[in-house]
């Protein structure tokens, strides 16, 4: 039934809320799908629908509203707190967390024990790794990642190992059938140390709703309203399990932008989003356009730019702030330039007081970007934070103690076991770890189990015999206190009664600095268990080990993002979403990085999903953007040059060359730089398709010292004539008039030009 809302209330004003976004707050009447582009207020809206429910008598534990980040949940919880008086109880969680929950309570219809533990990508790895040795398949570690994609694709799919394994018997390839028999054994090793992976959160959820029709109508009628947000990024199984929830109420609202759809790549399926009005035939769209985060002209460069896409609805961002500054585009002799150039401006900047270094984000596509501007950084003395870099809950000592603690509460957990059953040294070698496995396995039994039995296995000698005693004696004495202590307790006595800390601090004659960092880490994992408590308890629940365990394995990298210190932020352009900055460096915008695999005849879809994530590092920019791309850039120690990005050509902006510290200044008076198909008058060129990364061994007869009238040939454009020539030497740039029509510029040392 329509929810009664009196929006004359007092409730509303305060809302303070644009026609668009009153529109969707009040609307009930039926599924409701509401477009929100970049910066629109879509968590305000998404929140204040939130509010006005509960304002209106809707019982918060009968609302459920679903994000992507820990961060964002958070932040939609403390919203609705400032909006109506709420004393907590409504779910909102991520996807994974959600799944999580409902299968701690009601996963014993499937089989599955409460005491699960969740496996991250690094534990989910060394399954595989022991499912392929099991296989007897030639384990190459650079492919184990491209497996465990597989695997988690196909569990986004809903394809449990005897699916998928049906599904590629039919086409006959030998390579997907390794994967199908690895997904198999790697399934089963799961199950046998009562552990999940991200994947299995929701498949395993998906299949408790389908195989117990008692929980799925008890959870259709308990989740009266249904709200979820970034809804562009759900995959296949997040999409089912939506619609299955919603089936009796039908009180949906998705909240979403597919020009900000990013994730293809990782199962994200743009399609829940574009064809929402025919999955709910009855579905009412409401689009919200007004930007409330970038000035105009930093909204109009990207609307340029995501336009060209065709997968997308209509909309165009507006704002009234006013058009600001102009976004520049600064084209930069190398990545050395470009990093300290852009590190060099900010550092500047900040010294003027123009900005603080909070202020600032650098974009780049790909992880290995970071390198240049890290120690630009540390050349200029400027502080930065790098966002997706070795997070603290990665680092060895942490994961290692994560490791004892998960076997406290899941002795079954084998990946666990494995981590830590040396570690400290206990004389158990990787000898008797095999023989021990073996063992196991031809018991049928768990490997902690196993252990319990060496003395009568004859698996290992007398020395590690001894080490296995100890560790058991360890585990056995602190779990005695399991459930009469602390989290925070139970980790210190690992600490300690097993030997860790010891070994840590034993480090410190060999490298004291080392040494002290990693027991400084030890210690604020204490103190993050400690805070855990403080936190759960103030809620009024029980602060249990499972649970500290679950919430760190669901934390994502930006949501231990600290904003407290000034720093510059780096990070990758998928990183970037939903954040904001006043100055923002868009880095690297290069055919085959920025779009990245231009050159390799990517997809129609693959260009656009590279384009939506322009768009998107674009749209984070409040007051500056700047879009730099370097004319070489050195990939795996060869030098290559390089064609400015079309998605810079799209934007309408001009590309504004930088001088090196070698570099030729440029001829004003020609004005024919050929950056990507604009000249510094404004025309432009069509510079077709490019189809090769150009070589990096340059042509010797195209380095003559006078180049100009001469008739050359290019790989990817053809032949041309050089129309034009600027400086001498190593530094000498020419012009190519291309008979396509195309026009580009060279710097000739590493043109992959040959003399017609």
């Amino acid at each position: 039934m329509p929810l009664d809302i009196n929006i004359n209330g007092s409730v509303l004003p305060k809302f303070n809320l644009n026609p668009k976004q009153l529109e969707s707050v009040t609307y009930f009447d039926s599924p409701l799908l509401i477009l929100a582009g970049a910066g629109t207020g879509k968590t305000k809206t998404l929140t204040s629908k939130i509010a006005l429910l509960i304002a209106s008598g809707v019982p918060p534990t009968r609302i459920l509203a679903i994000t992507f980040t820990n961060k964002a949940a958070h932040e939609m919880q403390q919203r609705v707190a400032k909006l109506v008086p709420y004393n907590g109880g409504m779910w909102i969680h991520t996807f994974h967390a959600l799944g999580a929950r409902l299968l701690r309570q009601y996963g014993g219809e499937i089989g599955l024990k409460k005491d699960f533990v969740i496996y991250d990508d690094d534990d989910q790895k060394k399954l595989i790794q022991l499912s392929m040795e099991e296989l007897g398949y030639i384990t190459d570690r650079q492919k184990i990642p491209q497996i465990l994609n597989t695997i988690s694709r196909a569990k986004d799919d809903l394809l449990d190992p005897v699916s998928y394994k049906i599904n590629v018997e039919a086409l006959g390839d030998e390579l997907r059938m390794r994967n199908a028999n690895i997904y198999m054994r790697y399934q089963k090793k799961l199950n046998d140390a009562g552990a999940l992976d991200f994947g299995d959160l929701i498949l395993r959820t998906a299949e408790l709703l389908n195989s117990s029709k008692q929980v799925a109508d008890r959870l259709k009628e308990f989740f009266q309203y249904i709200l979820v947000d970034e809804y562009q990024d759900t995959n296949h199984a997040q999409y089912v399990l939506v619609k299955t929830l919603c089936a009796k109420h039908k009180n949906l609202c998705v909240v979403g932008d597919p020009d900000q759809s990013v994730y293809g790549w990782r199962g994200a399926d743009i399609r829940n989003i574009l064809e929402f009005e025919k999955d709910f035939k009855d579905a009412k769209t409401v689009v919200l356009e007004q930007n409330y985060r970038s000035t105009g002209n930093i909204l109009k460069a990207a609307n340029e730019v995501i336009k060209n896409n065709k997968n997308r609805r209509p909309k165009a961002l507006w704002t009234s702030l006013g058009d600001g500054n102009m976004p520049k585009v600064l084209e930069l002799q190398d990545e050395t330039q470009e990093a300290r150039t852009i590190i060099n401006m900010v550092k500047q900047a900040a010294e003027k007081g123009k900005c603080v270094y909070n202020d600032v984000a650098v974009f780049y596509r790909t992880n290995a970007q970071s390198r240049s501007f890290e120690e630009a950084c540390r050349v200029c003395a400027v502080p930065y934070r790098l966002v997706g870099s070795l997070r603290f809950y990665d680092r060895k000592e942490i994961k290692d103690s994560l490791a004892y603690l998960k076997l406290l509460v899941n002795p079954y957990d084998t990946v666990s076991l494995l981590r830590i059953i040396n570690t400290p040294a206990r004389g158990i070698g990787k000898t008797a770890v095999e023989r021990i496995m073996q063992y196991s396995k031809e018991k049928d039994m768990g490997l902690y189990e196993a252990l319990k039995h060496i003395d009568d296995s004859g698996a290992a000698a007398p020395a590690a015999r001894h080490g296995i005693h100890s560790l058991l004696e360890v585990f056995e004495e602190i779990k005695s206190d399991m459930f009469s202590t602390t989290p925070s307790s139970m980790l210190e006595k690992v600490l300690f009664k097993s030997g860790y800390m010891k070994m840590i601090e034993n480090e410190a004659e060999k490298d004291p600095q080392t040494s002290l960092e990693r027991q400084g880490n030890l210690q604020e994992l204490v103190n993050a268990v400690k805070e855990f408590e403080e936190r759960v308890s103030a809620q009024g629940e029980t602060p249990t080990l499972s649970k500290y365990l679950e919430e760190v394995m669901l934390t994502s990298q930006v949501d231990n993002m600290n904003a407290d210190n000034q720093a510059v932020t780096l990070m990758t352009v998928h990183l970037a979403k939903g954040l904001e900055f006043p100055l923002v460096f868009l880095t690297g915008m290069e055919e085959n990085l920025f779009p990245i695999n231009s050159y390799n005849n990517s997809s129609p879809d693959d260009l656009e999903e590279e384009r939506r994530l322009a768009y998107v590092g674009m749209t984070r920019a409040k007051k500056m953007l700047y879009m730099t791309w370097a004319s070489t850039r050195r990939v795996f120690g060869q030098t290559y040059s390089n064609f400015m990005s079309r998605f810079i050509k799209e934007s309408g902006l001009d590309s504004e060359f930088i001088p090196g510290p070698r570099a030729v200044t440029f001829d004003k008076g020609r004005g024919d730089r050929g950056d990507y198909g604009r000249r510094r008058d404004g025309n432009t060129y069509d510079r077709g398709s490019v189809t090769a990364r150009p070589s990096p061994v340059p042509a010797p007869a195209a380095r003559a010292e006078k180049t100009s009238g001469k008739r050359v040939i290019h790989p990817a454009f053809g032949p041309g004539v050089i129309v034009s020539q600027m400086g001498t030497g190593p530094m000498t740039k020419v012009t190519v008039m291309f008979d396509s029509g195309a026009r580009q510029t060279f710097m000739l040392k590493f043109a992959p030009l040959r003399p017609l």
